[in-house]
């Protein structure tokens, strides 16, 4: 009965690890209760099973606690069947646990079986407990493999939903998490798995030392801490550096909306002239401040700005009173291509009749598209009646004074370390996140969503602003540090100073990209094939 409660405890810890709780020390023995499960011998056939069932009870708990936000669009579109959501979504991304967990128990064989009493008078032989080169190897592979899953799951589960991937609970270790420039998110991930598998085995084997006559240094531990205080010591000195003398930037004044529109009036049509006065009033006033740029948030223009006449000649008469206007727009048969509607930004900069669009390219399951459509289109199809169409390829704006160039993400695209890369390496200078956070109220999503945020900024060192709905509106400088301008669920506006890069350095990862997490599950996979090997070795005459 114990494993299945283990499990359970994980689950539980790693939601704890993220917001609401948002208790980001626990992500360092969140795993060791699972890994007990799975290490541990039991009584019984088919280990393997056991311990991928055991990984999946974690990934459910987990999972579901975290994304439960997922429920409040029950009540918005009066249906039950999406109370399910959080559960739906859950029993897929818990794959990624369960073949993590089978394969921790599978490398360790008889790594953690009992120990033999001590015989003092014959030949000294070290179980394989005690032996810190075969300890380290199981901690690296299991770091290398969690790394690895996570990868897999941020690109190809529901086309990407790499939300909280365990890195990111350590978001406001601001030391620490700077060697995502190097390593992204994956780099953090590794290091707390390692210290997880390390932490266990270090109890394991003093438990089993205890009472034999040879005790031996344990280089393991020592190395895992030495990890963990080179990043450590890493960051620091980055912190250090870039306060003493920081990098050549310039000062864009930008003015930020945040209407707190709840999403029931922006689904009703009746609601919709009331909003376009609401922004009308909350534009002016940021415009009377004189702006660099002015930011509406995602999906802020009743029914699209290419809608009809008049809402394209109120919103050239908005982007007339400021030097730039970026507006988060859903435009449906834009250049009259039918079934072609995206999620966009558009950019209006005063004097130019030309409009620059960037077309969302992260899609959101269940809210722009229907994920597996012909299996769920029964339950689902009259709530997400038509796709929207993905953008097709990156896309920078170039502000005009001063000359910067400016890379939208909208909504969930600031979670996706790829998409923020390929718009960094088009020569973007700023970040500008424009998101509706409203669907899911007063919940745990909004900082979620804010804290992966924060590490598209480390891993290209470019600053963001992010202009919200409802919140979480602020701005992240190039090294994590946040500055929330706006409480959330609150209407108004806010103009900021926010301090830009002029030279365009790239960082490793912007050059090269999930190069690491590439290299973790390359590492896992030799390793995996040099085990099925020698155990086929064993198994021939």
């Amino acid at each position: 009965m114990w494993p299945w409660l283990a499990a359970v405890l994980s689950g539980v810890l790693l939601v704890l690890s993220f917001p609401p709780a948002d208790v980001g020390g626990l992500a360092f023995v969140a795993l060791i209760p699972l890994l007990m499960a799975v290490w541990i011998p039991q009584g019984g056939k088919r280990r393997w099973l056991r311990c991928l069932v055991l990984g999946y009870v974690t990934g459910l708990v987990f999972f579901t606690g975290t994304f439960w936000w997922l429920s409040e669009l029950a009540p918005l579109f009066h249906s039950r069947g999406l109370n399910s959501l959080p559960l739906l979504l859950a029993s897929e991304l818990s794959l990624s646990p369960a073949v993590w967990a089978l394969l921790a128990g599978w490398i360790a064989g008889p790594h953690f079986r009992p120990l033999p009493p001590p015989d003092p008078l014959a030949p000294f032989e070290r179980p394989l407990l005690l032996q810190s080169g075969r300890n380290l190897g199981i901690a690296i592979f299991c770091a290398a493999a969690w790394v690895a899953l996570e990868w897999v799951r941020g690109w190809l589960i529901f086309s990407g939903f790499g939300w909280n991937a365990l890195g990111v609970a350590m978001h406001r270790d601001l030391p620490l998490i700077q060697i995502a420039e190097f390593t992204g998110v994956g780099g953090l991930s590794f290091l707390l798995v390692m210290c997880n598998a390390i932490l266990l085995i270090t109890v394991l084997r003093v438990r089993a030392e205890i009472g034999r006559i040879r005790l031996r240094p344990h280089f393991d531990f020592a190395i895992t801490a030495g990890l963990v205080v080179l990043a450590f010591g890493f960051g620091t000195r980055v912190l250090i550096r870039a306060q003493q003398s920081p990098a050549p930037a310039v000062t864009l004044s930008v003015a930020a909306l945040q209407p707190n529109i709840s999403q029931h009036d922006k689904m009703n049509i009746e609601k919709w002239e009331e909003i376009f006065e609401r922004m009308e009033f909350l534009s002016d006033l940021a415009a009377a401040a004189s702006p660099d740029l002015l930011l509406w948030p995602e999906a802020s223009v009743p029914g699209g700005m290419l809608a009809d006449v008049d809402t394209l000649e109120f919103m050239r008469e908005r982007a007339a009173l400021v030097p730039a206007l970026m507006v988060g727009t859903d435009d449906q048969n834009r250049d009259g291509v039918l079934g072609e509607d995206h999620n966009s930004a558009a950019f209006i900069q005063r004097g130019e009749k030309t409009i620059q669009f960037y077309d969302k390219r992260q899609l959101v399951p269940f809210g722009e598209y229907l994920p597996l459509r012909p299996l769920l289109g029964g339950i689902f199809g009259n709530l997400v009646p038509e796709d929207f169409k993905p953008g097709k390829a990156p896309g920078v704006f170039s502000l005009a004074k001063p000359a910067l160039k400016l890379a939208p993400l909208i909504c969930f695209e600031d979670t996706r370390g790829d998409i923020t890369r390929a718009q960094v390496k088009l020569g973007a200078h700023l970040l500008v996140n424009l998101t509706n956070d409203g669907w899911f109220g007063r919940t745990g999503e909004l900082d979620q969503h804010m804290n992966d945020a924060i590490f598209r900024c480390i891993e290209n060192r470019r600053p963001m602003v992010r202009c919200t709905n409802n919140g979480i509106t602020a701005s992240v400088d190039s090294y994590g540090r946040v500055d929330r301008w706006l409480s959330p669920f609150t209407e108004g506006w806010k103009m900021q100073p926010v301090s830009v890069p002029v030279e365009l350095r790239e960082t490793f990862y912007t050059r090269h990209g999930e190069v690491f997490s590439v290299a973790c599950a390359v590492f896992a996979l030799l390793v995996i094939a040099m085990k099925v090997a020698s155990r086929r070795r064993k198994l021939s005459p």
